[in-house]
């Protein structure tokens, strides 16, 4: 399974933000709590539901890649079309729950589907206000980013496991135009920007269309199909307090015959996917770094065990040798 590939498309599919300041309210609607958590549901629902095209940065491993962005609600369903700008040629076309991921290099499409999608933007909870367990959430001022007035709203852990972030929201769009990952020592790990936006403008439907190169491209289907967590045949036994088995999936993907199992962890904002592979020749490569994202692996008998999120890799270390078969 070529989790490492996928990683680099996740790894783009996420950051927020960081920080909190106490004070004294007279109205409890004014607090930076509130008041932040206002923020997220109308970015949240903006990034949904408004279209929008630019060029995104993003940065990662001290690299910077661009990438021309497409989205727009067509006939009641979200479509989503990601371009690189730099080599290798890569797209990425999501269709409601349906992703397709185009690579130039390979000559080869790897369609996935999903049982829910959102923008490549946003991973929020419906209800933003559920966050304020495991993190504090406080508006950090107002900063100009792409030509648009934006408002800071920043997520800081309330403990060691997970990752600070901070997002800059259109004032007028509402639309996030800068996500940041910040890791245990406050530095940037992982960052997205709009160098550009344009909210005016139609978007045509042949934009949310692949290149006519990437539909000529060999196909590789990758079917997840969702399962009940009641027959999960394993425990996992250290998980950081928040954390909780939100779906439980199987995924094939050529030329492997062989199931791989998903396993799929949240506090409602930092996702940890655990995967489980059985075959030979199958080898834990140990904890490592993928910019923001940790990746933790061992072996169980004959199976393969990866555990990775935008966490710290403690979080994933501790996950990685807690799960057990039962």
């Amino acid at each position: 399974m070529a989790i490492q590939g996928k990683l680099r498309w996740d790894a783009f599919f996420l950051a927020l933000g960081l920080g909190w300041t106490a004070g004294v309210y007279a109205d409890e609607t004014q607090r930076p709590e509130i008041m932040g958590i206002e923020w997220l549901k109308s970015m949240r629902q903006a990034a949904s539901n408004r279209s929008y095209q630019g060029v995104v940065s993003y940065v990662k491993d001290q690299q910077m890649d661009s990438f021309k962005l497409y989205h727009r609600v067509l006939d009641g369903q979200e479509r989503e079309r990601l371009i690189s700008m730099n080599s290798p040629i890569r797209e990425v076309v999501r269709t409601g729950g349906t992703v397709s991921r185009y690579s130039a290099d390979s000559q080869q499409v790897v369609v996935e589907t999903k049982p829910s999608g959102q923008s490549v933007l946003v991973s929020l909870p419906e209800d933003p206000a559920t966050l304020e367990r495991y993190y504090r959430i406080n508006l950090r001022g107002q900063e100009y980013i792409a030509g648009a007035l934006t408002q800071v709203v920043a997520l800081e852990p309330r403990d060691e496991y997970r990752y600070s972030r901070l997002i800059w929201i259109d004032t007028d769009t509402r639309l996030p135009l800068k996500l940041d990952v910040l890791n245990e020592d406050g530095q940037s790990v992982e960052q997205m920007v709009f160098t550009t936006i344009n909210t005016k403008d139609a978007i045509d439907p042949s934009d949310l269309e692949p290149t006519s190169g990437a539909r000529s491209a060999i196909t590789q289907i990758s079917h997840r199909e969702s399962q009940p967590v009641k027959g999960l045949k394993w425990s996992i036994k250290d998980v950081p307090s928040g954390f909780q088995i939100v779906s439980y999936s199987t995924l094939k993907r050529p030329p492997s015959s062989l199931p791989v199992e998903h396993i799929l962890l949240s506090d409602g904002f930092s996702a940890v996917s655990i995967y489980i592979e059985q075959g030979e020749g199958l080898k834990a490569s140990g904890a490592r770094k993928m910019g923001a994202i940790n990746v933790d692996s061992v072996q169980l008998d004959r199976h393969l065990v990866t555990v990775m999120g935008e966490v710290p890799l403690k979080t994933v270390s501790m996950i990685v040798h807690g799960v057990r078969e039962k």
